[in-house]
């Protein structure tokens, strides 16, 4: 009968061939080789700390730290962050921070980067423009989004967006109820320009345009040029060589309630959008400033196409499109609530300017009060407009309907306006100022179609 183990004397007297000591060699290899398992799969050593400067300066030797917020005295911009011994990226301020002696800091980020990450106060007191800047181009080099908390951030210069980055808030707020805004951005404090800018250098290619959605933002209370967002600029170009400023593809502003000064002489435009291709504008509400939505040679451009925008108070158009050599075709201004410009005894053209190259205004409702005003739409040049279903309800001189409801300025190659009207309103006359039959010398005709304008509104046309 075999033994299973040897006599404790062989073991002791090192009988190192014999099957115990074969087996005590293995148990105590097996008894290393766990407490070795055991040893490795031990977590690193973790720490807090109170602050990100607290990060930078810890002397310990935690390899994962919590920091409970960016800076002193505030309870925002903390997170986890993991050592890096031998971490090589730039330090940015918002992800990557420098360790003591070497190696790096990185942050643990899970989805969008909330702008306090990156030093933003969020108090309404300190000027966070610079914090979001950064913040939006680090998301940008993450390829991620930025988020903006609960509550008001403070802004005194303009903040630079990036192509690509969707900027989102916790929501808007509305006329009247400003500072009660889930997410307020505050510009009051600025001497001029736009809240937001992304502007495509001259003889770049086109980039993906910055999106916006969630907020609230006031401008500052002076008439210096400026506004809520600006995509490209009216003097960057229009054409298709390197003298010019690129495409800026897919712009998008929803959810926004973009809040300006009101002054005979106020300079402010709500969103402005310049050599912009296949964007929507939606579901905003614009105040005051001199106009609320413009588009500069831009194509295929919707307002309202994703829900209707409330346009209110401005001083000059209500809304405004203007063709720059070839560009400005295809946009549309659909379902829109533009209302009550602000009266300041000015001479008002036109609650809605349209000088595109082709477009679509429809199914919008148009109403106001002021004396001076012309007409309700101005189509000025271009070669295809079609002015339907529109409700207009405006209101000039005397309480009497604006001497045109419509203005049209051609020759075109195809003009239609069709059941154009409201309910017991009387519309003045339209006036057309070209008669000709063609639209150019090469004998291109002119189209003009209308019918089932309210009262009054099928006159005046050729």
């Amino acid at each position: 009968m075999c033994r299973a183990f040897a006599p404790e004397s062989s073991i002791i007297a090192g009988h190192v061939g014999s099957p115990g000591m074969r087996y005590f060699k293995f148990l105590v290899l097996g008894l290393l080789a766990l407490n070795f398992t055991q040893v490795s799969a031990q977590p690193p050593p973790v720490g807090t700390v109170a602050t990100i400067d607290d990060l930078k300066s810890y002397p310990g030797r935690a390899q994962v730290i919590t920091v409970l917020s960016y800076r002193a005295g505030t309870t925002r911009g903390g997170g986890t962050f993991i050592f890096e011994p031998s971490g090589h990226s730039k330090p940015d301020n918002c992800t990557v921070f420098p360790a003591k002696s070497a190696g790096q800091w990185l942050r643990r980020t899970d989805g969008s980067l909330d702008v306090s990450m990156c030093g933003a106060y969020w108090d309404g007191v300190h000027d966070d423009a610079a914090a979001i800047s950064n913040a939006i181009t680090v998301a940008k080099n993450l390829r991620t989004s930025v988020t903006f908390p609960g509550g008001v951030g403070k802004v005194c210069s303009t903040i630079k967006s990036a192509p690509g980055v969707i900027i989102k808030g916790q929501g808007m707020g509305t006329a009247g109820a400003l500072t009660d805004s889930p997410t307020l951005i505050d510009g009051s404090c600025m001497i001029s320009g736009w809240v937001f800018e992304l502007v495509n250098p001259k003889g770049a290619q086109q980039v993906e345009a910055p999106k916006y959605y969630d907020m609230s933002i006031r401008t500052a209370a002076n008439n210096a040029p400026g506004g809520c967002i600006r995509w490209n600029t009216v003097s960057g170009g229009f054409t298709d060589d390197p003298t010019s400023q690129g495409y800026m593809m897919h712009p998008h502003a929803e959810r926004i309630y973009c809040e300006m000064y009101s002054s005979k002489e106020v300079q402010q435009i709500g969103f402005e959008c310049s050599k912009c291709f296949d964007g929507d504008i939606s579901q905003n509400n614009v105040m005051f400033g001199r106009t609320g939505i413009s588009l500069h040679g831009s194509d295929v451009m919707c307002l309202g196409c994703a829900g209707p925008n409330r346009v209110q108070g401005a001083s000059d158009n209500l809304v405004r499109l203007a063709a720059h050599g070839t560009f400005g075709n295809m946009d549309r201004i659909v379902g829109n609530e533009l209302l009550y410009p602000s009266e300041y005894g000015q001479r008002y053209d036109t609650y809605v300017y349209d000088g595109s190259r082709s477009s679509t205004i429809e199914a919008n409702h148009i109403e106001g009060v002021i004396k001076g005003a012309q007409s309700a739409i101005h189509v000025y040049g271009g070669f295809s407009h079609a002015v339907a279903n529109n409700d207009i309800d405006v209101v000039g001189t005397n309480g009497k309907a604006v001497a045109h409801w419509l203005i049209a300025d051609g020759p075109f190659v195809n003009f239609r306006a069709v059941n154009n009207g409201c309910g017991g309103c009387i519309l003045g006359p339209a006036l057309f100022s070209s008669r000709a039959k063609n639209y150019n010398d090469g004998g291109v005709p002119q189209i003009v179609t209308h019918s089932g304008n309210a009262a009054n509104g099928d006159v005046g046309f050729p």
